[in-house]
């Protein structure tokens, strides 16, 4: 469900998100469903800040009961640096909101800041938890993505978060059989599960949307234009990429070093490249 804007990003929340918290409005929880969403909206938007400053363009981000999940348009800024930066700075917003707040409650009149506190502290730590799609997760998959590329990374920290994921149904069944306290943790392992699983087909979706607007592109107008630039082979790929548009078609012609052409790579064999190798990836290698 689209709920509108967050700084500029398209914001949905996740309908089990949605049942839990009509639940606990009709519960008379109807404070502590908005602390909650505050929190998270916070969480995020320390994400978009960061993606912001460092000319990373997210498309769109949904709200989960333990954070959120975005989808990146630029797929090329997935540099390892860039990624762990901002996965770093939701739970650092959480965890100083979660300080700040223990340290001022006492002085507070605030109803509820206890609860704000233990919430900034749960969304902070549980998005450490090195799992897709959570925030330590997104840092695991930009270290490992140095030496197996993204691909291999995606799909291995992806199958964490779904272990994880199933691993929160199962304490939540039992919790439920033994106290009928487990509903949550269900909930919650279900979207863990169901997010993680599918966090191995955003990379792929941007990549196959970012090439299909081009030969759509090249459809309608019979041509497009192209950017074209020598290399060595000894380049690595994501410096090629940077200058990478989408009203372009970049095509790259690798010399050696007594400047004769070795041969012709286009635009979907260095991104293909790039998501196979990591961003250590050199033209030699595609």
């Amino acid at each position: 469900m689209r709920l509108g804007r967050l700084a500029g990003v398209r914001l949905k929340v996740h309908p089990l998100l949605l049942l839990l918290a009509l639940v606990y409005v009709w519960l008379g929880l109807g404070l502590e469903v908005l602390l909650v969403l505050t929190a998270v909206l916070l969480h995020e938007l320390a994400h978009l800040v960061a993606a912001r400053s460092l000319q990373v363009t997210v498309e769109e981000v949904e709200l989960l009961p333990f954070g959120g999940q975005a989808k990146v348009e630029d797929f090329t800024g997935l540099d390892p640096e860039k990624e762990t930066i901002i996965a770093v700075t939701g739970p650092a917003c959480s965890l100083t909101l979660a300080a700040v707040f223990y340290f001022l409650t006492p002085y507070l009149s605030m109803a509820k800041a206890e609860f704000f506190t233990t919430v900034n502290l749960f969304l902070g730590l549980f998005n450490l938890l090195p799992v897709l799609p959570l925030d330590g997760g997104r840092i695991l998959r930009a270290q490992l993505s140095r030496r197996q590329g993204y691909k291999k990374a995606t799909a291995r920290v992806a199958r964490l978060g779904q272990i994880a994921g199933a691993a929160l149904i199962i304490w939540g069944i039992y919790e439920t059989l033994s106290w009928l306290t487990g509903l949550n943790l269900i909930l919650a392992g279900i979207i863990l599960f169901w997010s993680a699983r599918r966090e191995g087909q955003l990379l792929a979706y941007s990549f196959m949307r970012y090439l299909v607007n081009k030969k759509g592109d090249l459809a309608r107008h019979g041509h497009l234009p192209a950017q074209q630039y020598v290399s060595k082979p000894e380049t690595l790929v994501k410096t090629i990429l940077q200058a990478s548009s989408p009203t372009y078609y970049l095509l790259v012609v690798v010399i050696s070093e007594d400047h004769q052409v070795q041969g012709l790579v286009t635009e979907a064999e260095l991104i293909e490249c790039l998501f196979e190798k990591g961003p250590l990836a050199k033209i030699s290698d595609c």
